[in-house]
């Protein structure tokens, strides 16, 4: 039996074909299927569009199964109702799990292991499992929160671009990496660029590269923001601890997501801002690969990595 993974964020989503050994076979992405930026019909679109390239490719065979982890599943009635007919009509037949991304980024990051998983892309959220309990923490979504995200972190480099621009915090390479990104000549034309963009967390995550560039440049205000996301993770994970990880003397703590992409300038805080019973680890897998895993545990599959 061969498997499909579906990995769908609020940048975009990927699709990955493995063999009966769990080795991938291909791997593809198409844009976000986030019913909030695409509508219900292009979520639809997506997962249907996904499938059929699979399928068109030949190599998943007639006996597949479907593991989807998507990003807003869970977070409401209609919404999630809306998703599962969405992958059940996008299945055609075949078996599939559906959860929410963070439970697939948990179960590929720490191979489905008691811990805890941090995603921080578009969005950030973080969830953990320990003697078969779950919680999650945060991913409230762009308006309410998502701190320490892609999402965030744009909106927080704008935030420090106005105070360098007018003097309340040193001049340093934000000012100068934010009047090249968005090609403006005045320093007030940041505020049209808002009131046009500041709703589209899509738009405004694409600026949160530039953080990271600003404090390899040795901007301290970017370096501050990066040490805040820091922080703004390590206290989702310490709610989970309290939570369900009654008196464990060591957790592992995984993490997934573009705002890791910073390396060592958000993983150092992390670390250093974590509860002392946690351990960041690596991810042993691709998020594409978490929901398969879940598949097959419930058809009571052995996999390759050990379940």
């Amino acid at each position: 039996m061969h498997w499909l993974g579906v990995d769908g964020g609020g940048t975009k989503t990927a699709f990955t074909l493995y063999d009966e050994n769990m080795s991938q076979l291909d791997r593809f992405e198409l844009p976000t299927c986030h019913y909030a930026q695409v509508g219900f019909a292009g979520m639809r679109r997506v997962f249907n569009e996904g499938v059929q390239r699979a399928e068109a490719s030949g190599l998943l065979g007639d006996e597949y199964g479907i593991g989807f982890g998507i990003c807003g599943y869970g977070e409401g009635v209609e919404s999630s109702a809306a998703i599962e007919d969405a992958a059940l009509g996008a299945a055609g037949g075949h078996p599939f799990s559906l959860v929410n991304d963070v439970e697939s980024a948990w179960a590929a990051g720490l191979a489905m292991h008691d811990g805890i998983v941090i995603i921080a892309g578009t969005g950030s959220i973080a969830y953990g499992v320990c003697e078969g309990r779950s919680m999650r923490c945060g991913g409230w979504d762009y308006e309410l929160g998502d701190e320490g995200s892609g999402g965030w972190l744009g909106k927080e480099l704008l935030h420090a671009f106005t105070r360098q621009s007018d003097g309340r915090e040193p001049r340093g390479a934000i000012h100068n990496l934010v009047r090249r990104e968005l090609g403006i000549a005045d320093d007030f034309e940041v505020i049209e660029f808002a009131q046009k963009n500041m709703a589209s967390r899509s738009r405004i995550s694409q600026l949160a590269p530039l953080v990271a560039e600003a404090a390899r440049a040795g901007d301290a205000s970017a370096r501050a923001i990066l040490e805040h996301a820091a922080q703004e993770e390590a206290e989702m994970v310490a709610a989970i601890v309290r939570g369900i990880f009654d008196g464990c003397e060591r957790i592992p703590v995984t993490y997934i997501g573009g705002t890791f992409k910073a390396g060592d300038l958000v993983l150092e805080p992390l670390t250093a801002a974590l509860p002392r019973c946690c351990e960041l680890v690596p991810p042993q897998f691709e998020p594409d690969r978490g929901a398969v895993l879940i598949l097959q545990k419930r058809l009571g599959m052995r996999s390759i990595s050990g379940l």
